[in-house]
């Protein structure tokens, strides 16, 4: 009984002291505002950092720019770049206008360097893509579709052009004049040539229906191609040194002309490999009788569909042997760089 009583006076004199114990106060800092408040949210400049464009207009000043939305002009150019270092993305939408001589939808005013334009579709002009004076460097033409002009759809200096697709225009689907690249296009329906390029590289194109040339270089390379049902010589290599190689060439020179072929050559020392060749209009693969179309190498191609002018060319070539099987089409040529006829 004497514990029980002593444990009850021990904790009533614990909750006592407890209770009445002195409050200590905890340091909390400076409570002060260090500043007035600043926002912490990007300005739209930061989001986006290009200059928007709605209407027709001349980029004066280097930088990124963009479009809001469809843009129609009936009299006039559309996008006029007098600028260096611009890139115009048109943003998916559509830039239409007149075909009014000499108007176009992008124009270069003068020599600039390093000018994009991608990403959009241009049409209805007088020229679709027009550099001018033919003297800009550095231009790259991306991901365009550019149709129905009355001119050229792309009428270009140097240039990187890609994943771009010209068609029904009045003139050629891509020219351009000093020198770059041509890769991954259509040029489709166009009333002259498809591709018109001096110095170029042209590599995994589609050329259709053109009512000239579908591949013209002065000179070049032409490769892995896919030419067909143009009026004239699927590709023609003029300039001395050029190649074609790996192409495909079906229905070409369906004008039946006797200066054309599903490849035809008029330089020298040109390569022409590893390309097939089908139902053109007079010839084959051939080479011009001209006294600089000389020493020109013709290997490992298949031909068909042209008999006897399978092969038009003089003595003056290099050219593997021609191997021609009708009856079982076991190839019996042990020579790797034959051509075939068939």
């Amino acid at each position: 009984m004497k514990s029980t009583w002593a444990y009850v006076v021990l904790v009533a004199l614990f909750t006592v002291n407890i209770t009445f114990l002195p409050r200590v106060a905890y340091a909390q800092g400076v409570l002060t505002p260090p500043g007035a408040p600043a926002p912490t949210m990007k300005t739209l400049a930061q989001i986006e950092p290009r200059t928007p464009i709605s209407t027709a207009t001349n980029i004066s000043n280097p930088g990124s720019y963009y479009l809001t939305t469809n843009i129609n002009v009936p009299s006039g150019n559309g996008i006029t770049i007098s600028a260096n270092n611009v890139t115009l993305d048109l943003n998916g939408f559509a830039l239409t206008g007149n075909a009014s001589p000499i108007n176009s939808g992008i124009s270069f005013t003068a020599t600039h360097t390093n000018v994009t334009v991608r990403n959009g579709t241009i049409s209805g002009w007088y020229i679709g893509v027009y550099d001018i004076y033919y003297s800009s460097q550095n231009t790259v033409l991306e991901g365009l579709s550019i149709s129905s002009c009355a001119a050229n759809g792309i009428d270009a200096a140097q240039a990187r052009i890609h994943n771009c697709f010209s068609s029904g225009n009045g003139a050629d689907g891509i020219d351009v004049v000093t020198g770059g690249e041509i890769t991954d296009c259509d040029v489709v329906s166009n009333s002259l040539n498809g591709i018109y390029a001096f110095n170029c590289l042209v590599r995994n194109c589609n050329a259709s229906g053109n009512n000239g040339w579908g591949i013209y270089v002065n000179p070049g390379t032409v490769e892995h191609c896919l030419v067909q049902n143009s009026a004239r010589s699927g590709i023609l290599l003029v300039g001395n040194g050029g190649k074609a190689v790996g192409n495909d060439c079906i229905g070409n020179n369906t004008s039946a002309n006797t200066i054309d072929a599903g490849i035809y050559v008029n330089a020298a020392l040109n390569r022409v490999e590893d390309n097939h060749v089908d139902a053109s209009g007079y010839a084959g693969i051939a080479v011009s009788t001209a006294p600089y179309s000389t020493n020109n190498v013709i290997i490992k191609n298949s031909v068909g569909g042209n008999g006897a002018k399978n092969y038009i060319f003089n003595t003056s070539q290099v050219v593997g042997p021609i191997v021609s099987n009708t009856v079982s089409g076991i190839i019996t040529n042990a020579n790797p760089w034959a051509n075939f006829s068939y």
